[in-house]
């Protein structure tokens, strides 16, 4: 049962990390000029809409992973390089605030309901499980994607104030399936990265809120 509600919670946390950061990107696209993931049904929080198989998977087996990437069309953005950063920051920035939300969510439900993860019965116990697992997550995928590597949005952010024909965007776009594959392979290293930095700034965040809550 324990495993069946981390399964339902994690895949709960999914439907709301993914989505957010691709509709993060495909709302600032439209927003700069671009319609064209709107066009696709892209603008949307529908999980569906953005699954993509092997992303998704990684995620549940690795602790890192991606969801379908949305289609951008650069030449319609009004503004150049300041609409390629926003558009390639935006997904990370909404797994931040996403993942700042639910710590204040949680916070406040420690606070106000300090055994809501008991009193509630089963409900309360997968609600727990659920805010762990969705603040995690969405600060992994934050970390995950500010990565230097092709097509992740570190990268884009490299590549949008980079000369053409840059030496390091033109080795990551020839070589950066070998490098992601030998991150999986190496996945101890990666999730210490993840663990160690979402882990210092979630602690640091709920501290925070946690001492705000007790004002009250």
């Amino acid at each position: 049962m324990e495993i069946l509600l981390y399964i339902i919670a994690t895949f709960s946390a999914l439907c709301i990390a993914l989505p957010v950061h691709e509709w993060a990107h495909a709302y600032v696209a439209y927003k700069q000029g671009d319609p064209t993931a709107k066009t696709m049904g892209r603008l949307t929080l529908a999980p569906f809409a953005h699954f993509d198989f092997i992303g998704f998977l990684c995620l549940f087996v690795f602790g890192f992973g991606w969801a379908k990437p949305v289609p951008i069309d650069s030449r319609n953005f009004k503004n150049g390089k300041k609409s390629d950063f926003l558009v390639s920051i935006a997904g990370v920035c909404a797994n931040l605030i996403t993942g700042v939300f639910f710590i204040i969510l949680s916070c406040g439900l420690h606070r106000f309901a300090p055994n809501f993860a008991t009193d509630w019965g089963i409900y309360g116990y997968c609600l727990n499980i659920f805010l762990q697992v969705v603040i995690q997550l969405n600060f992994v995928l934050a970390f995950f994607n500010i990565l230097p590597i092709y097509p992740l949005d570190g990268f884009r952010v490299i590549e949008t104030f980079s000369k053409p024909n840059n030496r390091f965007v033109i080795f990551m776009k020839r070589y950066s399936n070998l490098i992601l594959i030998i991150l999986v392979l190496f996945t101890y290293f990666l999730d210490y990265y993840f663990a160690y930095t979402a882990g210092q700034l979630i602690s640091g965040l709920t501290w925070v809120f946690d001492k705000f809550f007790g004002l009250f």
